[in-house]
């Protein structure tokens, strides 16, 4: 007990060192009082039309491809504790402020119940020593510290921390409520993003596999299933004006992926219920369930079926979404790059399989349960990079009983070399990707002095304070480079005709279009769409791929200094932001 209550501490502290450093360390972002990237950016404009009385079903951003605006795939439930935040903090400090005291306090915090779930399973393995390593080894985790930083608000920490809380929910004895904290984990995860869709899979053909091999293990998935479906339900029809009416998207849990969990349900509870003695049935069961949610999806948005993007307009996908690397195979990345973020889950696996090899009795199934998640995260983060920090997030529970068990021998060695060789053994484990990267750095090209400045320079014009520049400017509707455009609706009044957010598709295609066309071509695209001025940082990558495609496009010309006289030149604005009026 007493053991138990110096680890608690020890948490606590790792996470008030965590906090204070990355504050520290972060400061000069956070006092721009914006986020990181932009979808922090736009989320915070979309927090904001929450707080001035956007409705809650309506998420739409009418600062996108006014004046109707771009439907965002972005669930409301992620801006309800900023929301609640603000408005507790505005009267203390200010609306500016008490927005950057939220942005601060929801990813630390969610940090914080990430890095006590994963210390948590890791100590009911492998003991309070285990669940002090893996804080550590959470606080240090490069994958994590991206996602949950301070300023980061958009969903990718709430997917880690719903991933994380299904996981620690299997290690639970009591299965009725690990059912149900697992059920409503799922659910929040699917609801927030789609890209939940693989890991839910895992977690219902875990509990199925345990259900066929064991018929008394029906309980479990019983109650995993009941929850999932009424929360889902109930997280559906609790965001969507129209209920069962609503538009159907591929993105996001539209009408057919409810039919399709309740059809499943439907299926499977009867089943449990009896718990048929033939295991033959209970597969059969399970084959039934699956297929009916296949086919309800099948049936009545066949689309779907290829996956979010499966309805993305060409053009888009060719011009911008291959360009999304997050959204990419590991093998569409830089070998450095896909060597440190797989480094993590490479470890996390191996020590998974090795414990689960050297343990026996209920350690060893508990190492089986982490081993199969571990290689679940590892091959979904093979295919889509971004998924890395959930799969990084599971391999760090194995790495860090393997740093406990290697611990226990050195304590245990006499020898200084084989002392030593426990100690390089632990660093390693703790902290793989870091030793990749200094590997990687001896063989990486280094970048010219000319990549160096260009990237400099490009990060200082898209700045804040630079983008704020614009402001002066009389209101009107701009046309910028797709990851420009979110700074621009966060630090002025203005309107832009499209940022990099699918839903926009149609936006998205007239912005590629204004840049790719003929002179001529586009000024008639800006003149349809009512575009008051044009604005770049002539750095931006987007630009320059449009100068290579289209030699003959707008953009190609306007590189070369030959821009079009119904373009106005205006004055440099901020840090080298070209601006043109449009005639």
């Amino acid at each position: 007990m007493k053991m138990r209550r110096i680890g608690h501490w020890a948490i606590f502290a790792i996470w008030l060192v965590l906090s204070a450093a990355l504050i520290i360390t972060g400061w000069n972002h956070i006092r721009l009082g914006v986020g990181w990237d932009p979808d922090d950016q736009l989320r915070l404009v979309q927090l904001r039309d929450f707080l001035n009385g956007q409705g809650w079903f309506d998420n739409r951003q009418y600062r996108l491809s006014p004046p109707e605006g771009a439907p965002m795939h972005w669930s409301r439930l992620i801006e309800l504790p900023l929301a609640v935040l603000v408005l507790l903090s505005a009267p203390l400090v200010g609306q500016v402020q008490a927005e950057t005291v939220a942005s601060i306090v929801v990813p630390l915090f969610l940090f914080g119940g990430i890095i006590l779930l994963l210390s948590h399973i890791a100590s009911h393995i492998g003991g309070p020593v285990a669940g002090i390593i893996a804080a550590g080894m959470a606080a240090i985790s490069g994958p994590l510290v991206t996602q949950l930083r301070p300023m980061r608000i958009d969903h990718h920490g709430w997917q880690i921390a719903m991933a994380v809380l299904a996981l620690a929910s299997l290690f639970h004895a009591n299965a009725r409520k690990a059912g149900l904290v697992l059920g409503v984990a799922l659910a929040v995860w699917l609801h927030i993003s789609l890209e939940a869709v693989p890991m839910s899979a895992a977690f219902f053909l875990f509990l199925g596999w345990q259900w066929l091999t064991r018929r008394d293990a029906a309980s479990r998935l019983f109650w995993t299933i009941t929850s999932f479906s009424l929360s889902s339900l109930v997280l559906f029809l609790g965001t969507q004006t129209q209920g069962f009416g609503a538009s159907v998207y591929c993105d996001t849990v539209s009408p057919p992926h409810i039919w399709a969990i309740l059809a499943a349900s439907i299926c499977m509870l009867p089943g449990l219920m009896f718990a048929p003695r033939r295991a033959a049935l209970r597969a059969l069961i399970m084959l039934s369930a699956g297929a009916a949610a296949v086919l309800v999806v099948g049936l009545r948005a066949p689309a779907c079926l290829t996956g979010a993007f499966g309805t993305l307009d060409p053009l888009v996908r060719a011009y911008w979404y291959v360009h999304v690397q997050e959204g990419m195979p590991i093998w569409h990345q830089p070998l450095g790059t896909a060597a440190i973020l797989l480094a993590g889950p490479v470890v996390g696996l191996v020590s998974s399989l090795y414990l689960a090899h050297k343990m026996t009795g209920q350690h060893r199934q508990s190492l089986i349960i982490l081993s199969f998640f571990t290689l679940c995260g590892f091959i979904l983060s093979l295919l889509v990079l971004r998924t890395v920090s959930v799969a990084s997030a599971y391999a760090i529970v194995p790495a860090a009983l393997l740093v406990a068990h290697v611990f226990a021998q050195y304590r245990q060695e006499n020898l200084p070399a084989r002392r030593i060789l426990c100690v390089v053994a632990m660093l390693l484990l703790a902290s793989p990707a870091s030793w990749v990267s200094s590997l990687t750095d001896i063989w990486r090209t280094p970048q010219t002095a000319h990549e160096v400045h260009r990237e400099k320079r490009l990060a200082a014009c898209e700045s804040a304070q630079s983008v704020a520049a614009l402001g002066a400017l009389p209101i009107g509707q701009f046309i910028a480079p797709f990851d420009m455009a979110p700074m621009i609706l966060a630090r002025t009044k203005h309107s832009v005709l499209a940022s990099g957010h699918h839903r926009n598709a149609h936006a998205m295609r007239d912005h590629i279009e204004v840049f790719r066309s003929p002179p001529q071509i586009a000024h008639l695209l800006l003149h349809k769409r009512g575009i008051d001025y044009v604005a770049v940082c002539a750095d931006e990558e987007e630009l320059a791929d449009y100068a290579r495609k289209d030699p003959n496009g707008l953009w190609a010309h306007m590189a070369q200094a030959k821009v079009p006289n119904w373009l106005e030149p205006l004055p440099v604005m901020g840090k080298a932001i070209r601006v043109w009026r449009v005639r």
